[in-house]
This record gives C-alpha cells, structure tokens and sequence, in this order.
C-alpha cells in the first residue's frame, strides 16, 4: 500500500516531470517529500508567482507537465496571478495547493483554504480548466487522471487540485493512473474552402500569433506563405514567428508594431490568422470600416473565433500545425492562384535620442547572442520597443505574454525554461517595475546553479503607464519612485554578479561578458527616460 502522495509522485515521474517549483509549508509537506524520494526535483522559490511561472517556462520548453507546488491560504492566493498567465498562454501546469486535514473542517485554521477563510477549489476556478479539493483517497486517481487529461490534450492548459493534508496520506490498496496520450486534433471539412477564400483574395494577409510558436509551426508558416505568396505580419505575442529578414515578413503589428504592417492590416480583403485572438494589442490601429470581407481563423480555442471582427468568418479548429501539414500536403499546386507581393523594408525610424536609446540596443542585441537561445520578455515598454525592434532570427526564440500581461512573469518562466532546455543561452528581459516585484527570484536561480543572463532595462519609472498616462491624461501620479532601484547592488546581494551600463559599448562588453561566465548574471541597462515607446502611439477603432 501507498499514500496518496506517494501515488501522485510516481504518477508525476512516468508523465516525465523532472522537477516541481513551489514554496514548502505543513499543509503540502508529504508530497513534496514524496516528490524528493522519486527523484523528481524540488526547486524552492522566493515567491509562489515566481515559482508558478517557473513551471510555465518549465513546460513551454518540454511540452509536458509542468507542476507548482503552494502550501495552504496565502500560498495559494499567491500561485493564482501564475495560473491565470498559465491559462492565457495555453501551458499545461499542474497547481497543487495544501489544505488542512478535512477531519478538522470547521475549526478555526491558520492559512485556512476551505470554504470558511480563502476557499482555494473556487478561487482557481476561473483561472484554470480544472479546479478541485480532493476529499477523499479512494477520489484521487479518478480526478487526477481527469485534471491531467484536461491540462495535456485539446486547447491545453493549467489544473489545480486542492489537496488536504491527511488525505495525502491516506493509504491506497490501489491507484489506476491513465497517462493521456497524444492524439490527433485536425478539421477535415475546410481544406477546399480555405483554397477557395485564399484564390479569391485580392490582398491577403497572414496574421502569425502566439500559436505559431506554441506548436512550433514555424516551417509551416514559411511554406504557407511561400505557397501562396502572402505577406506575413506578427502579432505581439507571434514575434519571431518567423526570422526577422524573411522576404516576405512585413513586421510586427499593433502595439510594438511598424506603420506599413498596420497598413497592410488596413489594406487586406482576407486574414489568415495562424493562433492569434485578435486581441486589442494587435488590432488596436485597425479602423472598423477596413474589417477584412474574409477571415480564416486557425485556432483549437474557439470562444474568440468570429466574435472580434464584422468578417465572414472560416473556423479551422484544432491544433495549428498539424491542420497546416495536413493542408499543404494536400494541395494540388495546379489550383493555387499566383499573385506578386512587393518587397519592402518595413522598419520605422529609429529614435534618436540624448542619450542611450532602447530601441537602438535592441536593434542589434541578436547579433551579440548566440543563435541558440531564447528571450523571455517582462511586460512593460521595454517589451514593446523589443517587440518592433529585436531582430529574432532563431525562429521560436522570442517569448512575451502580452494578453494577460502580468509584471515580472519572464523572471521565473526563464528560470523554468533553462531547466528544461539547459543547452540554450536564455536571457531574461525585464524593467525595474516588474524587478522590483519578482526579482528575488534570481536568488532561487544563484541557489541552483541555473545560469539565465537577466537584462534590466532601468528607467526609474513605470514607463508604460507613465507615457500612456501623460498622453491621455496630462498627469503621470503613480509612476515614479522617489528612489529608483540600484540593479547591481540587488543582485549583488543576492549572489549574482552586476553589470552596469549606460552606454551602448558597455552593454556588448556586459552580454559577452555574461554568457562566458555561464552562471547567473543581471545586467543593468540605464535608457534614457524620455524616449517614447512604441505603446504611445496605439488607438482603438473597433
């Protein structure tokens, strides 16, 4: 016989999971001891966002299970901000919080998770595919099996389950866990419509999102593109969908976006949109009365498909790369339509500014990388001037969440991202605000030995919302610091070396310096202040 911890940990070991984020407590301790003594590793964080984001770059680099571990009550509600960014971007991780014995429901509990304090179960509800408080052993595999076949097929995403501390460990005579496995998620109906609508087209335009990236459909893409000769603009989150000088990429759109891809966006009678929402961030300077008459819509989440735009709308469900495959493989070359597409330069101006300028240090930051690597973007107008300016030439290698949007989760999700993929060089760009909320974390990663080069770009303000709120408002209350944040110091202090940089020269010398380290290292960036980003200059027109 076996507990119930000992269950889930054996469970979690055959699903491949090699490691397990989180912040110990009582309430979680026995399967966090369970998870140690079956080899899977626990990484203990400085705060359960970080650690919950951590599993989330875990996972987007493994493709499998990511898992993060919070105690009861306020380890939690601090794991939730995680699960909603999880839940956004499609990321399969598995939530496990504590919970006191439910023998002793109903007295009064420090760090209290029932329904008489901080009802855990319900809150992650709304944040997740799955919520539940396991009451009972004998209950386990059949929620278990059920949370994990959610997270791991279909649309994807996050789980939570809710666990007391005697039931994990109750024993079992038995346990029968299911792993879920891969099956095939493609629409068989549209193949003759979509030739069909891409033949009729005058000026069509391929959309790339976040999808692009999360079933690495990047060949795909390409081939598309090069079939049809369509140009191919990226969303926000579907920047390096595609390598930066690719003849027919026509840049980034909406916020970070270039003035000729929103024109295109204002010009084109038919979208093909490769796992984007359409979400403001990207459509954000398309004016309603140039709604395109046609909309191919791939993606495997239906809620937003058809509801953002007045298009005609063509649904392509399921996962994105293999609908493409099956698509291209069954094209009859003959039927396809041939049109030309003008080449163009689509970058803007580059800013010129007093003194160093952001865009200009991210305008040629990939060539001081190697090409093996991944970028985690922090949210804020540091993300954005990367958006329209870093040059992604490692298709895939560029990662920003700009729909849920949440300051300081690149911090952990580079930290989990190393871990799986500990042959990349993984870089880590933030600005001071998200620093200062998450940026103990480096701290876990100096711990572990987990080498991520972290680049604060330090402003001394909240940028995004200061130049947003000057513009719209005049007034800039709230977003500055009497006392801005000395980067290096911080990062001396929590064991890893600091670069401070001001010029364009001392940031190459502080990258080269940093990868040949190869351990932890931050990198201060001081921009200057008043260089106006690319967030200013967005309207909404739906």
């Amino acid at each position: 016989m076996k507990t119930v911890a000992e269950h889930m940990a054996l469970a979690l070991r055959n699903l491949e999971v090699t490691y397990a984020f989180g912040i110990i407590g009582k309430s979680i301790c026995p399967l966090v001891l369970k998870l140690v003594d079956h080899g899977i590793e626990f990484i203990p964080g400085r705060h359960e966002s970080s650690s919950g984001f951590e599993a989330s770059g875990y996972a987007l680099k493994t493709g499998t299970l990511g898992v993060a571990i919070g105690t009861s009550g306020p380890g939690g509600t601090n794991l939730l901000s995680a699960a909603a960014h999880a839940k956004a971007n499609n990321l399969p991780v598995l939530f496990i919080t504590g919970h006191q014995s439910i023998k002793e429901l109903g007295i009064p509990q420090c760090q209290d998770s029932s329904s008489y304090l901080a009802d855990l179960a319900e809150m992650f509800r709304p944040a997740t595919l799955f919520s539940k408080l396991i009451e009972r052993g004998d209950h386990f595999s059949t929620i278990f099996n059920h949370a994990i076949s959610l997270a791991l097929s279909g649309k994807r995403g996050p789980v939570h389950l809710c666990i007391p501390f005697d039931v994990q460990t109750e024993l079992l005579e038995e346990c029968n866990i299911v792993i879920p496995q891969p099956e095939s998620q493609v629409s068989y109906n549209t193949h003759d419509r979509v030739v069909s609508a891409i033949n009729s087209a005058q000026n069509p335009l391929i959309i790339a999102g976040k999808g692009v990236n999360r079933s690495a459909a990047h060949h795909e893409l390409i081939q598309l593109a090069e079939t049809f000769n369509i140009p191919i603009v990226t969303s926000p989150g579907g920047k390096g969908a595609i390598q930066w000088d690719h003849p027919l990429y026509h840049g980034p759109v909406g916020v970070g976006g270039c003035a000729h891809g929103d024109q295109l966006l204002n010009q084109s009678d038919l979208y093909i949109v490769l796992g984007s929402r359409l979400s403001d961030m990207t459509i954000c300077n398309l004016k309603r009365d140039n709604h395109p008459k046609t909309l191919i819509q791939f993606d495997n989440d239906p809620t937003f498909v058809g509801k953002i735009l007045t298009s005609k709308t063509l649904h392509v469900s399921g996962d994105l790369r293999q609908n493409l495959i099956l698509f291209l493989n069954n094209l009859n070359i003959d039927n396809i339509a041939k049109r030309s597409v003008e080449l163009v330069n689509y970058a803007d101006e580059m800013p010129i500014t007093p003194e160093l300028s952001l865009a200009s240090v991210l305008s040629t930051m990939s060539d001081l990388i190697p090409y093996n690597n991944t970028v985690f973007v922090d949210v804020g107008s540091h993300a954005y001037t990367a958006v329209k300016w870093y040059k992604v030439k490692k298709p895939g290698s560029f990662i920003i969440d700009a729909y849920f949007a949440c300051m300081g989760n690149a911090i952990g999700m580079a930290i989990g991202a190393k871990l799986a993929s500990p042959a990349e060089t993984i870089f880590c760009l933030t600005g001071d605000g998200c620093f200062m909320m998450l940026g103990a974390e480096i701290n876990t990663a100096v711990c572990k030995g987990i080498p991520v080069i972290f680049i604060v770009v330090n402003n001394k303000q909240l940028d995004m919302a200061l130049k947003g709120m000057e513009k719209t408002t005049g007034r800039i209350d709230g977003t500055l610091f009497e006392v801005p944040m000395d980067v290096v110091k911080f990062a001396e202090s929590l064991g890893a070396p600091g670069f401070k940089c001001d010029t364009a020269e001392q940031f190459a010398s502080a990258v080269r310096a940093a990868i040949d380290l190869n351990a932890v290292a931050v990198i201060e960036l001081i921009t200057d202040r008043s260089e106006i980003p690319p967030t200013a200059h967005r309207t909404l027109n739906l």
